[in-house]
């Protein structure tokens, strides 16, 4: 093992100490974490339904097109045959307008690669021209006569027709050699980008594909939902990273993502002498402890900072990009664009943390609590008071500045709204109204918000802009009263408490599998059919987990505690671990550092409901937790004194 990774191991098992203490450093970063729009159409994580999906792509209109046989982009400028002719516009211009760049006769799918033009006609043979010196068609080699499109992807021409055939051949070689593949059926239009080939088919499903990959699958990427796409596209191109489309009644659309445009990676980073803390909150659904421990690994070998002293909370919002593997969901859910992932999001959240230690000065730190009722216990019902309403604000002032920032934390489930164009929207949901509501009125441009144990916590009104005018306003009202300030040394511990998985028996998997199978538009029984082929392929591979690991990550600044639990943590652990230490000041997160399962109480383990069984399968998880997990998990954190 290299010595760097033997001191990353050692800096996780013991804490950061500082017993002297002069005052603190903070600064705070907001990154954006938006999709960019080269990125076509992403799906949205946090629900199983509707079982097609929810695809972040829409179409806006740009005006009226010719009637178009086929449409390429290439050079800055959109190319279209019409009835028989070459047409020309450039969309980045402010006049733009068709013309003609020459003859088109008889061609059915056209592509560009290397300033020419690939066409096939209606007899099946290929044809090309180059752009420069007038268009010249000659043929270069012959397709299958039943290709309707054709794309340029990574030196090689695609050739698809409607009945999910398909062939490539390579365009770097002297002659063409089509060599036949799979694809969807009903496929009207193809174009490409240098990540993905993409299909529309004739009933209006945007299809996307990875050549190359090992795991290479057709996968849906958008359709004809009836909220955001009504549009019937027929044909499809990309320019300059953008999707193009012409409809049926002959517009001219362009592809973006519909969103609120709020998501964000946000940091707060508060050192003491020589210990800081790092404390995230990303607006994701979830991340996972393998993207987590690579995140902090990079930390640590930039900046020395012990992944224990990075707390990285996910707000939860169901209506952001796919962040984490849901392997038992529907094929979209199952991998997240890597791209978004690591492109995007991780870079974002390093930024932040890179520009929150950059921004350190000297700062006063206070805390204060109020308390409201944006949510309900919506498992145990009977049990009105197993719901923390409390609402915990750190106020950081910086010194000589003028200036403060906000960190707050609830706990709710953001998961407005399940109807309508909202459900199809990128949105950081209720804690992205009420960041910009408490900055709004503060005159401040930072905030933070972590999500609190809001596992079995759902809003009781209807709409993300009640809910998140409700919190902020309370934000507000604890930043006017008298607050408590802090001091003391920061410290930081991360400990792990593993459970062991007892795996079913292949028996009792395959008697499972056979009460869901043929359930067709079934989305639960679907998902049990997965799970069970999950769990037969892991004894098949001698790779079922061996324990599922729930981590409690504490920070203390001075008199401060924060504690985190990986999951989505239920509200009674909020509840208990606070009645722990009487009168101290102590905030309880979930969805910190890993989300991988629920973490139910007996109470839900019991009564065997969504938390404490059936989301396990949807998580994907090998087993559920004993009924007496939350007696393990409580009386650690108690022994441990942390």
């Amino acid at each position: 093992m290299k010595l760097r990774n033997i001191l990353l191991l050692f800096s996780m098992m013991i804490p950061v100490l500082s017993y002297t203490q002069s005052g603190y450093l903070a600064g705070i970063s907001i990154k954006g974490i938006e999709p960019d729009n080269s990125l076509i159409s992403l799906h949205l994580g946090g629900y199983g339904a509707p079982r097609d999906g929810r695809f972040t792509l829409q179409w806006i209109k740009k005006g009226p097109a010719p009637e178009a046989d086929a449409i390429v982009g290439l050079n800055d400028r959109l190319y279209i045959v019409s009835h028989g002719n070459l047409l020309i516009m450039d969309p980045s211009a402010k006049d733009a307008k068709w013309e003609k760049g020459g003859k088109a006769e008889n061609i059915r799918s056209v592509a560009g690669y290397n300033n020419e033009l690939y066409a096939v006609n209606f007899q099946g043979e290929l044809i090309k021209t180059k752009l420069h010196g007038g268009i010249k068609w000659k043929k270069v080699g012959s397709a299958d006569q039943t290709v309707t499109s054709i794309a340029v992807f990574s030196n090689k021409l695609f050739a698809a027709n409607g009945n999910g055939s398909m062939w490539w051949a390579d365009l770097t070689k002297p002659t063409l050699e089509w060599v036949k593949s799979e694809s969807v059926n009903h496929i009207v239009s193809l174009t490409a980008n240098s990540r993905k080939l993409f299909a529309i088919t004739a009933e209006g499903v945007l299809y996307q594909v990875e050549p190359g990959r090992i795991d290479s699958k057709w996968l849906k990427a958008a359709y004809i939902n009836g909220q955001t796409i009504n549009e019937e596209i027929r044909h499809i191109t990309i320019l300059n990273g953008r999707m193009f489309g012409i409809s049926k009644e002959n517009d001219l659309y362009l592809g973006e993502h519909r969103s609120e445009g709020n998501l964000t990676a946000r940091a707060l980073a508060i050192k003491s002498d020589n210990s800081a803390v790092i404390i995230l909150n990303v607006d994701v659904c979830g991340l996972n402890d393998a993207f987590i421990r690579q995140l902090k690994q990079e930390v640590y070998l930039k900046h020395h900072i012990p992944a224990l002293a990075i707390f990285v909370n996910s707000s939860h919002t169901h209506f952001a990009p796919v962040s984490q593997n849901w392997l038992t969901w529907q094929e979209p859910n199952q991998r997240p664009d890597s791209l978004y992932l690591n492109s995007i999001v991780k870079s974002g959240i390093l930024a932040a943390i890179d520009e929150a230690l950059d921004s350190m000065v000297p700062a006063e730190l206070s805390f204060g609590r109020g308390a409201t009722d944006i949510g309900y216990n919506r498992s145990l019902q009977n049990h009105p008071e197993l719901y923390d309403p409390a609402v915990d604000v750190l106020k950081v002032a910086y010194s000589g500045k003028n200036r403060e920032s906000y960190l707050f934390l609830a706990s709710c489930h953001p998961v407005h709204s399940t109807a309508g164009m909202l459900h199809y929207t990128i949105s950081a949901n209720f804690p992205g109204v009420a960041r910009k509501l408490v900055e709004e009125r503060t005159r401040t441009s930072n905030s933070l918000f972590l999500q609190g144990t809001a596992g079995d916590i759902n809003p009781v009104d209807n709409g993300e802009y009640i809910t998140g005018e409700k919190l902020a306003n309370e934000v507000i009202a604890v930043i006017n009263r008298p607050m408590t300030k802090l001091s003391g040394p920061i410290t930081s511990f991360l400990d792990t408490i593993n459970f062991p998985v007892i795996p079913w028996a292949r028996e009792k998997i395959a008697a499972f599998r056979a009460e869901n199978i043929d359930k067709p538009s079934d989305v639960a029984a679907e998902k049990n059919v997965k799970w069970c082929d999950l769990m037969s392929k892991y004894l098949s591979e001698g790779t079922m987990p061996e324990s599922m690991p729930v981590y409690i990550n504490t920070i203390n600044i001075g008199n401060w505690k924060l504690i985190g639990f990986s999951g989505e943590a239920t509200s009674e652990y909020g509840l208990e671990v606070k009645k722990m230490w009487p009168g101290k000041l102590i905030s309880i997160a979930g969805y910190t550092n890993d989300v991988s399962s629920y973490l139910p109480t007996q109470n839900h383990i019991e009564q065997g409901n969504y938390e404490g069984k059936e989301s396990f399968f949807w998580y994907g998880m090998p087993d559920i937790f004993p009924k007496n997990a939350d007696e393990i998990i409580l009386n650690r954190i108690k022994s441990l004194e942390r």
